[in-house]
């Protein structure tokens, strides 16, 4: 596999980076504070600094992806994997409210199609045809 036909995969990864990145400076900026005038609260430090460790980790994939390519893969897919088992703990345990709960099903499939589409984007899920 070329190196050009891992891009896909490359920016796929990278989104999750820059996300995770956002997430991170916002959480760890001026924003809960503002917030906290509200009478919201929440753990702003550990959000902060789990998003900040997910950035880095999904840039960190990002690269090995481009370099490595297939041998990586099912590396960075468990990576995926406990990516969205930290993203439910937290969605259990550490938000509430009854939207939260109602969208449990909306949630648990958005985690499926893009564990699915982190397999697809790494080559690991292949079309065969049916001769």
């Amino acid at each position: 596999m070329s190196r050009w036909r891992r891009l896909p995969g490359v920016l796929w990864l990278l989104y999750f980076a820059l996300r995770n990145a956002v997430r991170a400076a916002y959480y760890l900026g001026a924003i809960p504070p503002v917030w906290t005038e509200e009478g919201l609260r929440g753990p702003w430090i550990y959000l902060g600094m789990a998003a900040l460790a997910w950035a880095l980790a999904f840039g960190a994939a990002a690269g090995l992806w481009w370099r490595r390519g297939p041998t990586a893969a099912r590396w960075i897919l468990g990576g995926m994997v406990l990516y969205q088992l930290h993203g439910w703990v937290h969605r259990l345990f550490l938000m509430r409210s009854p939207f939260i709960a109602q969208s449990h099903g909306f949630a648990l499939l958005v985690s499926l199609l893009t564990l699915i589409g982190t397999a697809w984007f790494l080559g690991l899920v292949h079309g065969r045809s049916r001769v």
